[in-house]
């Protein structure tokens, strides 16, 4: 374990933690466990502009409870520039099969409805 690494940033000894770990080094954005969240982003690195409008937020439902941040953050930034993901997670540390993604503008957002709709992660 590294020494400069945060112990309260919620990954420590979290399922896939190298995978998570590699995720915000590759984007420099950080990943913050809290209040039944693990929230990533929000904003990116070197965001000078307000918040995204009302509109740029996508929910994502029925996910694999063992499915995370590495595996559903490459499908988003493929349709989009990610703002902020939340996903909501439970007490033994598996997602509560759902998470909402904000994207940076609303036709970003409308995009990945379009491409996500019934799309079968696995």
């Amino acid at each position: 374990m590294e020494s400069n690494q945060k112990s309260g940033d919620g990954l420590t000894g979290t399922q896939k933690e190298a995978a998570l770990r590699a995720l915000i080094q590759r984007t420099g954005y950080s990943l913050i466990q809290e209040n039944g969240q693990r929230k990533y982003g929000g904003p990116p690195p070197g965001w000078d502009a307000p918040p995204p409008e009302r509109g740029c937020e996508i929910f994502i439902g029925k996910l694999p409870r063992d499915l995370f941040e590495d595996e559903l953050i490459p499908l988003c930034e493929k349709i989009g520039k990610i703002y902020e993901m939340r996903m909501m997670m439970d007490f033994n540390g598996n997602n509560r099969g759902y998470a909402f993604v904000t994207f940076s503008n609303k036709q970003e957002a409308k995009n990945a409805i379009k491409q996500l709709n019934n799309y079968e992660i696995r």
